[in-house]
């Protein structure tokens, strides 16, 4: 198993979990929070582009990496870092902490914790593999 996790297809494959788990929380924002924040839907059209951005990045960064590219697994580990951790542990503390009465959309938590998890995951196996690799060269 841990062969597995250090190796490139770990890597590759926990991130696309990550991925997919961030388009998830995506969508279930879109549907509960944006309309609150942004009755009017004046914002709708550069979140989308800005999703649609974020989400070519990240698959433009796998599909490097399947082809062997460092900066796509680096594009990746950004990714995942901003994407999944940050915002994850940024909702839970900052911006819709549950201490404070915030109840966030139906199913936010699993979600959030969701995110988390799986970018912590697969921040560790990119990191494991490229030191590893860096050391082999």
């Amino acid at each position: 198993m841990k062969k597995w996790f250090t190796s490139l297809n770990g890597a590759i494959t926990l991130s696309v979990i990550a991925f997919l788990s961030f388009m998830g929380r995506a969508f279930l924002d879109w549907r509960w929070e944006y309309p609150a924040q942004d009755p009017l839907g004046n914002w709708d059209t550069p979140m989308a582009l800005t999703y649609l951005a974020l989400a070519g990045l990240w698959i433009w960064g796998l599909l490097a990496a399947l082809q062997g590219s460092r900066k796509g697994l680096i594009t990746s580990l950004v990714l995942v870092f901003l994407l999944d951790v940050t915002l994850g542990l940024s909702t839970y503390f900052f911006l819709c902490p549950p201490w404070e009465g915030c109840e966030g959309w139906p199913n936010a938590w699993p979600w959030n914790w969701s995110n988390v998890i799986t970018g912590v995951l697969a921040m560790l196996s990119i990191v494991l593999y490229l030191r590893q690799n860096k050391t082999n060269e």
